[in-house]
């Protein structure tokens, strides 16, 4: 009797199995109800789900797990380790029925997380962005492109390197620094949005050309490494590297079968390339943080509110070494996404309504100023940090934020319309660069933008229209008004062939 091994198989029935664990601590250990945390649970797996069943975008995939993790898997795996919380918790009081109100707004937001899905999939009928070259998407390479590709390669890398080392040296753009040096107009602009997203679009889109060209990629594939980790270390975000990295490897995958000169060996190479890369981004960066951040005595400080119960309660020393270390782990691999602390916050506050809402959506990140929600939180470091040089913010998320209303319907309409916003746009992008690399890395970054909403939402908009601008000048280039625009200044000789 021949029995196969499905890998596959045996990783879905893994996860159920995990799932249905946690789901029993949680329950287990939740002081509410348990109708609230078991309607909570099944209905972000819903949502988790509704992502990779008939994938419709990369976006929407990325949005859907980081809120699970955010939410759900962030409360469960506080409520069955009961540690402290990573950010600040505010006025929470932690009581049966604030859980209970926590766990129905983060529902009400799932509802409309899958609302947004189902009007794009089913309502709009649009086609969704899981494209490879084929015979309806035609990718766009410029004719001009094969004779200068082994320059533009160069040139890419070169402005890759020179660009991470002019932002670590200048402080253009770090994580929780106030710019440093101000250059000529609009350099720093230019600088930020390269080092962003904007050197990602440029590899992103010469990956695609290589592939659509029938060209191998396993050489030019490592770009996509050495620009996320050099900029991630520039921009001292543990983060950047991932958000870099994953949205292309995923459309690489989804296109796989037109890659050439891709084999099982060049996948695990370069998966094998990625961890050392990640793996060594955290220690870099954090060790770069410490010098810059020096002055700031406050972020091993543990606010009051958030201290865990079991801290009190005296264990032997084998098991505490044993929940310390479970806690350490889950705390990396948990508590970074952002969702229930900002809920807890907000649901707690006061001052819920309109007025709050619309001060918050008008706002606009100031130097030597506090964020709304920093007032409305109170972290560690609030009163005590300089903030002529530091502009830190813990961050609500976006279904915190459209609780500052006080109402469950906002929630609902307003994930409704931020979801329906990043599936149309994400659409745009790929209609107008027929590139599934570029639709995934604006994808994840309109995901994001989406899950970390809440702090100067004014400066999404600029944001934005900067990646858009991205999109506009790959655009431009694609086309063949700027190949004769080349041809007529003399910069390419003509070539065979037409766009």
């Amino acid at each position: 009797m021949n029995i196969r091994f499905d890998f596959k198989l045996v990783m879905q029935w893994f996860l159920y199995c995990g799932w249905i664990s946690l789901f029993m601590g949680g329950v287990i250990h939740y002081t509410g109800s348990w109708i609230i945390y078991t309607l909570f649970s099944t209905t972000f797996l819903t949502m988790l789900l509704s992502g990779f069943y008939r994938q419709i975008s990369y976006g929407y995939i990325f949005l859907v797990i980081m809120l699970w993790l955010g939410f759900w898997l962030k409360l469960t795996v506080h409520m069955i380790l009961d540690y402290p919380f990573g950010e600040s918790v505010g006025l929470f009081e932690q009581s049966a029925a604030a859980w209970d109100e926590v766990l129905l707004v983060a529902t009400m937001g799932s509802f409309g997380v899958m609302a947004g899905r189902a009007l794009f999939s089913v309502g709009l009928k649009i086609s969704h962005s899981m494209f490879s070259i084929n015979s309806y998407v035609k990718p766009i390479v410029p004719v001009w492109y094969p004779a200068i590709r082994k320059w533009m390669w160069s040139g890419l890398l070169f402005v890759c390197i020179g660009v991470a080392i002019i932002n670590l040296l200048f402080g253009i753009l770090q994580i929780g620094i106030v710019p440093r040096t101000i250059l000529m107009w609009p350099l720093n602009a230019l600088i930020s949005l390269l080092v962003g997203y904007g050197l990602t679009f440029g590899i992103a889109t010469l990956l695609w050309w290589d592939i659509a060209l029938g060209r191998s990629i396993s050489l030019v594939v490592y770009f996509v490494l050495l620009e996320a980790f050099a900029s991630s270390v520039s921009m001292l975000s543990r983060g950047g590297f991932i958000f870099h990295v994953v949205p292309q490897f995923l459309a690489l995958n989804k296109n796989k079968n037109v890659i050439s000169g891709w084999s099982q060996g060049s996948v695990i190479t370069v998966c094998a390339a990625f961890i050392v890369l990640l793996v060594a981004t955290n220690p870099i960066v954090n060790t770069l943080r410490d010098y810059y951040y020096f002055g700031v005595p406050v972020f091993n400080i543990k606010s009051s509110e958030s201290v865990s119960k079991s801290e009190s309660v005296s264990k032997s020393e084998s098991v505490s070494k044993i929940v310390g270390g479970v806690s350490t782990l889950a705390k990396f691999a948990v508590d970074r996404w952002v969702g229930a602390e900002g809920l807890m916050v907000v649901s707690a506050y006061p001052k819920q309504g309109v007025a709050l809402f619309l001060r918050g959506l008008d706002e606009g990140r100031e130097i030597g100023r506090d964020t709304l929600y920093s007032e409305i939180s109170r972290p560690v470091y609030f009163g005590v940090v300089d903030k002529s040089k530091f502009i830190f913010s813990e961050i609500p998320g976006a279904v915190a934020f459209l609780y500052y209303t006080g109402q469950m319907w906002v929630v609902v309409l307003g994930m409704f319309a931020l979801v329906l916003v990043l599936l149309v746009s994400e659409w745009v992008v790929f209609k107008v660069a027929y590139n599934p690399l570029l639709s995934a890395l604006w994808g994840g970054a309109a995901a994001n933008a989406i899950a970390q909403f809440g702090v100067a939402p004014r400066g999404l908009l600029i944001y934005f229209l900067e990646l858009s601008c991205g999109i506009a000048a790959i655009y431009l280039i694609q086309s063949r008004v700027f190949y004769m625009a080349l041809l007529k200044l003399g910069v390419i000789k003509s070539l065979k062939g037409g766009i």
